[in-house]
């Protein structure tokens, strides 16, 4: 297999992915496309870290500092990044990027769905131990918002270890707000919960990537270039776009350590 062709592959269904979520970045309402967009530039960032290239890179980076730094962030922004703040923190590692991301699940908005989106695709990297996060997951259960299951799920998957994880199950269950809470207690024995919220997700994810990857290869195989006019990619490099993810499932159970 031929990788400099899949690391080129991989950079020019970002950038083009990037540069129409910036053309459509002041479109009201947020265009389902434009979540989908950046779910896409989110995905292949994360599976493909090692071919994403530094310009790239530092072009995710400084589009979404910009947004951070804008007025109206607070009001607009915040609900039209969420794969990309958790695209940043997959490129640098910085919780930085992740803090307002984990804060804002806890939101009173529909926007809490799209977020739960954007955390499924990096969910095996999200700190447990994040005190945003813990703290957006109990008021979720706490005030039964919408999707306060998948948002717990998400917890209880990251990464994180297990004995941590039962002592958090176990210490909430004995806490006042949530004594008694049937859903926390079902994870504690062991009972298998259906969602199929994440693998919905990630299927959705996966086939837009793969439409664009059949798009933007086309595109890519057919661009005039000066230097390098024999470059091409074929269709056995799209096997490098093989993923094994823990939420693409429709079960979900807490097992105790044998």
């Amino acid at each position: 297999m031929n990788i400099n062709s899949v690391t080129d592959l991989v950079n020019f269904v970002i950038s083009s992915e990037l540069e129409q979520f910036k053309q459509d970045y002041d479109v009201e309402p947020i265009p389902k496309s434009q979540d989908i967009s950046s779910l896409s530039i989110e995905w292949l960032c994360y599976y493909c870290k090692e071919q994403v290239a530094n310009d790239t890179k530092n072009a995710i980076i400084s589009f979404v500092d910009n947004v951070l730094q804008t007025k109206d962030y607070k009001y607009i922004g915040w609900r039209r990044i969420p794969a990309l703040l958790a695209t940043a923190f997959t490129l640098t590692g910085k919780e930085y990027y992740l803090n307002d991301l984990l804060n804002n699940l806890a939101c009173h908005q529909s926007s809490r769905e799209f977020i739960c989106k954007a955390l499924t695709v990096i969910c095996p990297t999200l700190p447990f131990d994040n005190e945003f996060f813990q703290s957006s997951v109990l008021s979720n259960l706490e005030k039964r918002h919408g999707f306060y299951e998948i948002s717990t799920i998400l917890l209880l998957n990251s990464n994180g270890d297990h004995d941590m994880k039962e002592k958090w199950l176990i210490e909430n269950l004995e806490s006042e707000p949530l004594k008694g809470n049937t859903f926390l207690s079902d994870w504690t024995t062991g009972k298998v919960y259906k969602a199929e919220f994440f693998q919905n997700t990630l299927n959705a994810i996966k086939s837009h990537v793969l439409f664009r990857i059949l798009k933007h290869g086309y595109l890519y195989n057919n661009q005039y270039n000066l230097f390098n006019d024999n470059k091409k990619v074929f269709a056995r490099t799209l096997d490098v776009f093989h993923d094994e993810h823990p939420l693409d499932t429709e079960t979900f159970e807490f097992r105790k350590k044998e």
